[in-house]
Formats: structure tokens, C-alpha cells, sequence
């Protein structure tokens, strides 16, 4: 059976079997959502019955309640309807809608605004309050009927003030009940006209207040009477209770599922007409173009690539194929290279030796110590070659061992200064270091120090008389930096690419006089990566060189 065709039997199999299970899924959605649109509906209704009696609340009054009615019922994209005890509407969000009243379908929930007096039982230990405390003691009343006393002259204050705000258009503040669950607000500047215009108001309930707190005094329970007499005067000045309805009889839960059940029912028939054209159609198709391109680069056809497909998964894996073979290509293509350098390196001081032994062996040139030593010279610069090639292979694998230890990087700059400062004498360059201090670090001292003296070593052979190499250790953003500066010929832009990059050499002539084996500064790169830091540099022709190890 081809592949194209295994695709398209799973495909429909897939789609058998998700169709199959529709008809569970479809039934256990419409479960959850119904149940979850009965919590959501118990949930709005607490809300809104707390969102509209604490409107009551601040503002004194029901006036202005329709835009928070609207406002809510935009936001929870729900009928809401406000009824008094006697079934006048005080408003309805289908009225403001503009259509015509629905009937509505959920049992009322009553909003009381006004606030139920709290009397401790340890109502003695409480302050007398301000208001009352003269009149208290002349009048003898006790510490509760003082106390519900001003609780009631209190929230009418509050009310009215509140009330004759909002008719001026201005937003009252917000109300917080206070120890005896009386909401009573900061009093505002705005609220200083008010205060004066209700002072009549006031001052005429005074007497029937007072009386009416005295009555208790032949109750039993004190303290219940005292609630229920709070509760009848606040009555007088409160916005009235008002019932709250949600919903409407057009608002079936059953709708909130139909949508959900088409679109699964169509998802499932759309995945498998799609599913099985499209995987059918175009997977089999890219899946040979890689079987024969991977069967092209078996065979050393390295140019091979394919063709994009998409940005899926066939397109990842077309661009991770052509990644790999460009791979392969460039890594053929540098083992050439590094062959051909490695022959060219060696054949220069091979030659010379070939042709000094012949020399000697037909008797054109006489033995002599300078021609064994000038040989011995030439078998030390393969043996340093191939020494090079050998540590850069184990560092490039990552293979080159390391000794890391505690260290100080400004005594490194002063050994490799010492080190190198007798080959400098000789040619007339002025080798200096600058450091500010001691600079601590964790790794490989030998590997550094190999590092730092291949950068000398560059830098004085590049150098003329009367230049100078400086060497300096510091902290940049953080980070310790090995830095080697020189005055000599420099180097030029278009070279600077290549500067790091195998048997390369500043000296286009690759004259051995002036150039060592051409893997340094490859080697001192991988080493400064392998202590997670980088060597870079920054060149101008006739003014200098500065490589910068930074660690």
C-alpha cells in the first residue's frame, strides 16, 4: 500500500471516529454550558442587586439608577428590570432599549438600601457620641437609645445630603459602614450648600427621634427594639426597596449551546474533508522530494536541495534538509581548504629540507654547523605546525584540557611583558604594561598566558623601531579584558574578516621571515570562547592594531 494511500485511510479513520464521538461531546458541552450559564445567572444577580443598592446608598435616591441599569446590562448582555413593592417599574433596561417590555422569567430579588442598625452587646463601652452627649444627660437617655439616636440623625444627613447632590449633578462620595452598619461617607466641600439647605429638614425630626427611642425603654429586649424603631424612621427619608428581575423569557439557555454544537459538528466534517485532501495531496509529495534528494547526497551530489513547502511542519523540515546538505557542502568544502593549506604549510620547509640533504648527499655543499642548525630550524617549524594543528582540532572539538585556578590577570600582563621583553630590546619596540590593579579570575593560567603571548608575539613582529606594544588588563561593563595594543603597519578592513580564520597571514607574501605558522589567532579565539568570553580587533593601516580579549 502506497503511503498516499496509508494517509488517507488514517485520515478517514480519524474522521469516523471523532464524528462518532460528536454526538458524547455535543451532549456533555451543552451539560456544562447550561449548568454554567445557571451559576453565571446566580452570580449576576448577586452582583447587580449589590452594584444598584450600593447606587441607592450613595446617591440617597433611585433618580439617575437607569444609566447604571443600562451601563450593566450592555456589560453583562442581560435584561434587567426594577420594580417597586406595589409592581410600578422604576426602570427597565428593554425601555431603554427602546423595545418593548418582555416578560421576565426568574423569581424577584429583593434590594433593601436601607442599612439594619447593629447594637453590640457590650453597648456601654461605647463612646457617647458628640451629637447627643448633652442632651443625653439631661434628658437621661441611656448609652443605646444615645447611640441609635444618632445613628438615625446621622444617615438622614448622609441621605439628604447625598440626595441633594445628586440633583446638582454632582457625584456624592462613596459610603462605608461603620461599626454599626451605618454607611456614613466623608463629607465633601461640595456638600456645605446642602448641609444648609437641609438644616429645616433636620432639626423638625429631631423631637419625633428622640421619642421614638424613648418608647423601648418598656420593651424587654432593648436592643431589638431599638433596631426595629431605627429601622422605621430611616424608612421615612431611605430610597424604597425595590425588587430586581433578570431575564426574559426569550433568554433560553438551550441558544447558548447551539452555536457551539454547529461549529463542532463543523469543525470535525471540515478537518476531515481537509485533513484527508490536504495530507493526501501535498504531504506524499514533499515526502519523495526528500527521499530523492537525501538519496542524491548519499551519492556526493552536495549542491543538492529542495524546494520550500509551506511554513509547516514539511516546510521546517525542507528548510532543516537544505540547512544539513549546506552543512555538509561547507564542511566538505573547509576540509579541502584545510587540506590544501596544511600541504601548502608543509611544503615549503619540506622543499627546503629535500634540497639541503640532496645538496649534501652529491657533495654540492659542504657540512657545516649553520646548514644543521638553518635544518634543524625548518624540522622545528613542522613539528610547531603540526603542535598548532593538533590543539586546534582538540579545542574545536572541544577536547582541549584546562587547569582553571584562582588568578591574577594584572601578574599575567607583567609575565607575558617580562617574557617577551628582551625580543622587543632587540628590535628597538618599547613594551609597556597597564593595569590598575589586581584583577582576580577563575581558569586556565598556562591557556591564557598562551593566548596573551601569541597577541606579543603578533604585535612586536608587526612593529617598528621606535613603535610601541602595550599590554593592559581591566574591567569593562563587568567583565575582565585582556587587551594588547600596538603602533605597527595595521591591518587592512577588507582583511579584518578573515583575521582569525586558519593559515591566514597579515603578509600577503607569507614570508616565514615575518609570519609564524598562521593558526594563533584561531587557536587564542576558541580558547577565549571556551572561558565564555571573545577576541576581537580593531585595526587602521599605519596606525595600529588593538586585540581584545574579553573573558
Amino acid at each position: 500500500m502506497s503511503f498516499r494511500a496509508r494517509v488517507f485511510g488514517l485520515v478517514l479513520l480519524v474522521a469516523v471516529i471523532a464524528i462518532g464521538a460528536t454526538a458524547w461531546l455535543t451532549f456533555k458541552l451543552a451539560t456544562r454550558q447550561i449548568d454554567e450559564s445557571q451559576e453565571k445567572a446566580t452570580q449576576h444577580v448577586v452582583d447587580t442587586a449589590d452594584i444598584v443598592r450600593s447606587y441607592a446608598r450613595r446617591h440617597g435616591t433611585w433618580a439617575g439608577v437607569s444609566v447604571k441599569v443600562q451601563a450593566l446590562s450592555e456589560a453583562n448582555h442581560q435584561r434587567i428590570r426594577l420594580v417597586n413593592l406595589y409592581g410600578q417599574v422604576t426602570v427597565d433596561s428593554d425601555h431603554l432599549a427602546k423595545r418593548a417590555a418582555r416578560p421576565v422569567v426568574s423569581p424577584p430579588t429583593l434590594i433593601d438600601p436601607r442599612p439594619t442598625l447593629t447594637l453590640p452587646d457590650n453597648v456601654d463601652e461605647l463612646p457617647w457620641p458628640e451629637s447627643v452627649v448633652r442632651d443625653a444627660k439631661v434628658r437621661s437617655l441611656t448609652k443605646a437609645e444615645a447611640v441609635t439616636l444618632d445613628g438615625i440623625r446621622k444617615f438622614r444627613q448622609t441621605q439628604l445630603v447625598a440626595r441633594c447632590l445628586t440633583e446638582r449633578g454632582i457625584e456624592p462620595p462613596a459610603v462605608t459602614p461603620n461599626k454599626l452598619g451605618i454607611p456614613i461617607p466623608a463629607t465633601p466641600p461640595e456638600a456645605s450648600d446642602c448641609i444648609q439647605t437641609i438644616k429645616p429638614e433636620l432639626a423638625e425630626d429631631e423631637g419625633g427621634d428622640e421619642a421614638a427611642v424613648k418608647v423601648c425603654r418598656s420593651e424587654k429586649v432593648e436592643h431589638g427594639c431599638l433596631v426595629r424603631v431605627f429601622g422605621e424612621r430611616v424608612s421615612a427619608f431611605a430610597p424604597e426597596p425595590l425588587q430586581l428581575f433578570l431575564g426574559a423569557v426569550d433568554d433560553d439557555p438551550a441558544k447558548l449551546v447551539g452555536g457551539p454544537m454547529a461549529v463542532a459538528a463543523g469543525s470535525v466534517l471540515v478537518l476531515a474533508l481537509a485533513g484527508t485532501a490536504v495530507v493526501a495531496r501535498h504531504v506524499s509529495r514533499p515526502v519523495r522530494s526528500l527521499t530523492a534528494a537525501s538519496r542524491r547526497l548519499a551519492d556526493g551530489h552536495l549542491d543538492t536541495r529542495v524546494p520550500l513547502v509551506g511554513g509547516g511542519e514539511l516546510g521546517q523540515l525542507s528548510t532543516s534538509f537544505n540547512r544539513m546538505a549546506q552543512a555538509i557542502e561547507a564542511s566538505e568544502q573547509a576540509q579541502r581548504r584545510l587540506v590544501a593549506s596544511v600541504a601548502h604549510e608543509l611544503r615549503t620547509p619540506l622543499s627546503n629540507l629535500l634540497g639541503y640533504l640532496e645538496a649534501l648527499q652529491d657533495g654540492v655543499v659542504p657540512p657545516s654547523r649553520e646548514l644543521f642548525a638553518s635544518l634543524h630550524d625548518e624540522a622545528q617549524l613542522q613539528r610547531r605546525i603540526l603542535d598548532d594543528l593538533q590543539d586546534l582540532t582538540l579545542a574545536e572539538a572541544g577536547h582541549l584540557t584546562y587547569r582553571r585556578v584562582d588568578f591574577d590577570l594584572a601578574e599575567l600582563v607583567e609575565t607575558a611583558r617580562v617574557a617577551h621583553l628582551a625580543v622587543a630590546e632587540a628590535t628597538g619596540v618599547r613594551l609597556r604594561a597597564e593595569v590598575a590593579g589586581p584583577l582576580l579570575f577563575h581558569g586556565d593560567h598556562d591557556r591564557l598566558r598562551q593566548v596573551l603571548g601569541n597577541l606579543v608575539t603578533n604585535a612586536l613582529r608587526y612593529t617598528d623601531a621606535g613603535g610601541s606594544v602595550t599590554l593592559r588588563a581591566y574591567v569593562a561593563n563587568g567583565r575582565p579584558v585582556l587587551e594588547v595594543e600596538d603602533t605597527g603597519c595595521g591591518i587592512a578592513a577588507a582583511d579584518l574578516p578573515f583575521v582569525f580564520h586558519r593559515f591566514w597571514r597579515a603578509d600577503p607574501a607569507r614570508d616565514r621571515a615575518t609570519g609564524g605558522s598562521g593558526l594563533g589567532l584561531t587557536i587564542a579565539r576558541q580558547i577565549a570562547r571556551d572561558h565564555g568570553g571573545e577576541i576581537s580587533v580593531a585595526s587602521e593601516v599605519g596606525v595600529g592594531s588593538t586585540f581584545r580579549v574579553t573573558l
